[in-house]
């Protein structure tokens, strides 16, 4: 391929997210991934568990946007949950402060309202 068709290509999937949804998603992502690298190796299990349900619930959220499916939109919400269980383990076991579980909570609770809202807008239409 030549650059020009290469350059086309990339303009088209620019990774500028337009979704406000996943956006929000992306940078509760970013936040939380960034603060929870430096969890002990004796925890390594409940990291990952963190860092693949964020990023489960951003797959949700481009699924749900894709389908259009209510299922999907509901899978999100667990998905939402069982993050929330696995922080405040992290927070039990002191791997975050409390400080550190509210904002991920507000972050969690924002995108939470987000979603519930879509599912309004989407069975009120």
């Amino acid at each position: 391929m030549d650059k020009e068709k290469l350059d086309r290509l990339y303009e088209k999937y620019i990774p500028e997210e337009k979704l406000l949804i996943a956006k929000t998603a992306r940078k509760t992502i970013r936040y939380i991934e960034k603060n929870t690298e430096n969890f002990p190796n004796k925890y390594t299990v409940l990291r990952n568990r963190i860092i693949d349900s964020c990023y489960d619930v951003l797959e949700c959220i481009y699924r749900a946007n894709v389908f259009q499916e209510l299922s999907d939109k509901k899978e999100i919400i667990v998905k939402i949950q069982m993050l929330n269980f696995y922080l405040e383990e992290a927070y039990n076991k002191e791997l975050l402060t409390h400080k550190k579980l509210i904002n991920y909570g507000n972050y969690l609770l924002e995108l939470d309202k987000m979603i519930r809202a879509w599912f309004s807008y989407e069975t009120s239409g």
